[in-house]
């Protein structure tokens, strides 16, 4: 079965915004540790409860990564893990904001930006292309 359009664009969104997520994660690993100083703040820090979401989030990127490579195979655990990979990055935004951080656009960005994609993973066609089903056409119905 050929991929379409919505399925090549959602991958590629999908683990470009993975990958960027890894190696933002792994800075902050580096700077919450003291094996990294770039900015005058000192992560190290942190509460544990954002430590927590830090490396929550770096399993959550190889997640996307992962599962970004099996819906370029057209795979249903990729497709399946996509969308979970969507619903685990918006529900890290929430826990941001119940965590007292402030909502910032950067939070809002991400969490529309998995929402438009958790819809695109959600569309007739792209389910149809993954199950590897032939579309419905108007004489096929009856």
């Amino acid at each position: 079965m050929k991929r379409n359009l919505s399925i090549i664009l959602i991958t590629i969104a999908q683990f470009g915004i993975s990958t960027l997520s890894l190696v933002s994660g792994i800075l902050l690993v580096l700077l919450m540790t003291g094996r990294l100083a770039v900015f005058s703040a000192d992560l190290t820090q942190l509460s544990g409860y954002f430590k927590g979401l830090v490396i929550f989030g770096l399993f959550v990127s190889l997640w996307g990564m992962a599962s970004s490579i099996g819906l370029w195979r057209l795979k249903r655990w990729g497709w399946s893990g996509s969308i979970l990979f969507q619903v685990l990055c918006i529900l890290n935004n929430m826990l941001i904001f119940l965590g007292g951080r402030p909502l910032t656009f950067g939070v809002y960005f991400s969490a529309g930006i998995s929402g438009a994609l958790l819809f695109a993973l959600l569309l007739p066609s792209v389910r149809i292309t993954i199950n590897h089903q032939p579309p419905m056409t108007a004489n096929s119905e009856a």
